[in-house]
């Protein structure tokens, strides 16, 4: 009597779906609104210990915002401007002070975020930019740096 043996090798075929496959969602410039300025203003205030109420506003022509549509997330940089009457507040506006970047997560609620860019370790290359790259690119800045382009 012959004996047959058959086996059978059952494959399981295991389907993984990959994430969709897509570019980096590029930042987008948005205008410095009236009220974003002034919360640029409270926050940058905070790195230079002087109330707010010592600084009129943005220097005009130095004031960027963008968000990331992906995340919601923000970035801006500016310079304060001191009022006239305020020495302390000028002198706190030199050096690393001198320009700023912000950031905000996209969350509800959540604040902006002061970094002192102006003369000092990030320019300097010291120090990574806390600003992403793609931003930068979108406003012009000089390739690699932390700073706007000089006028």
């Amino acid at each position: 009597m012959m004996k047959i043996l058959i086996t059978a090798t059952a494959a399981a075929a295991i389907i993984v779906s990959a994430a969709p496959a897509h570019a980096d969602v590029a930042p987008l410039n948005q205008p410095v609104t009236d009220a974003v300025a002034a919360d640029l203003v409270d926050a940058g205030a905070v790195l230079t210990g002087r109330p707010a109420s010592e600084f009129s506003g943005l220097r005009e022509g130095e004031r960027y915002l963008a968000s990331m549509p992906d995340s919601g997330n923000q970035y801006a940089a500016a310079a304060l401007t001191p009022k006239p009457e305020f020495f302390e507040a000028s002198i706190m506006l030199q050096d690393q002070n001198s320009y700023m970047s912000f950031s905000k997560s996209g969350a509800p609620g959540a604040t902006w975020i002061p970094h002192a860019i102006g003369f000092g370790p990030i320019p300097a290359g010291e120090a990574p930019c806390p600003i992403p790259q793609s931003v930068r690119d979108l406003w012009q800045w000089p390739s690699g740096k932390c700073y706007p382009p000089h006028n």
